[in-house]
């Protein structure tokens, strides 16, 4: 009994006595100790290792730039989250649910939002780089450029108005081309908000990130200084239009 007793106590320490009540009552057994692990570990959340190295990016986005953006930028969102526990969020779901099913009070505490959308946002983006040493002509794959071709009118067009919709942000934010519903159109989203958690999505869970650019200034300021046209431009180069195309066509899985 003093066992399960500590259980339920450290399920507490990480905000998910609710979670644990409402599952124990049901006899979901399996559930709660793999909550448990967690609770034992007291990490809800991970940083993901990259892909590549720091350097891997040059001459796009400089190794310095990189090292700092998922080492401490990207670190200190996944440590805020552990650190601040809550007895809305159901910690045994994948982070992108997590922002999908964010409830009205998880909405309001700008500590939970801001740092799950910046460890979701961040986690999308790493994957959907690639190294590119020699600058070859970078190019989506099949059946996603053939469907940014029927949506846009040409890739130079959609990569006309993705530029333009970055420029226009005011501040920091993110630019993402989104499939909803079946159909590509490019979204931006201010702070570290993404467009699972957007009220103005319809269906959230027929939302799927196809692209992701951050526009936050961490991005790029060393190499770029507030030429922001320039990073973007960069960018175009290192897409990893294999992931994006996973994407497209299998949902997001970070």
């Amino acid at each position: 009994m003093s066992d399960r007793r500590d259980f339920f106590k450290k399920l507490g320490a990480l905000g998910l006595g609710t979670i644990a009540t409402k599952l124990s009552s049901n006899n979901k057994l399996e559930v709660l100790d793999s909550i448990a692990n967690q609770a034992n570990t007291n990490e809800a959340f991970v940083l993901p290792k990259l892909p590549y190295e720091y350097i891997a990016l040059e001459h796009f986005i400089d190794e310095e730039t990189m090292k700092i953006h998922h080492s401490k930028h990207h670190k200190a969102y996944v440590d805020k989250l552990n650190a601040t526990p809550s007895t809305n969020m159901d910690y045994h779901v994948d982070d992108i649910t997590k922002c999908i099913h964010l409830d009205p009070a998880m909405k309001s505490n700008s500590v939970i939002r801001n740092n799950l959308g910046g460890h979701v946002n961040h986690s999308l983006f790493w994957v959907l780089l690639k190294p590119n040493p020699n600058s070859e002509t970078n190019l989506p794959l099949e059946k996603l450029g053939a469907e940014i071709k029927n949506t846009f009118g040409s890739l130079d067009e959609f990569k006309k108005q993705f530029s333009e919709a970055s420029l226009k942000i005011f501040g920091s934010g993110w630019c993402w081309l989104i499939k909803q519903n079946g159909k590509l159109k490019i979204v931006t989203t201010p702070n570290q908000d993404n467009p699972f958690m957007r009220e103005s999505v319809v269906d959230k869970n027929q939302t799927t990130v196809v692209l992701a650019l951050d526009i936050w200034e961490h991005a790029y300021y060393l190499k770029h200084q507030n030429k922001r046209a320039n990073y973007i431009a960069d960018w175009w180069n290192i897409i990893n239009w294999e992931k994006a195309e996973d994407f497209y066509l299998n949902g997001n899985k970070i």
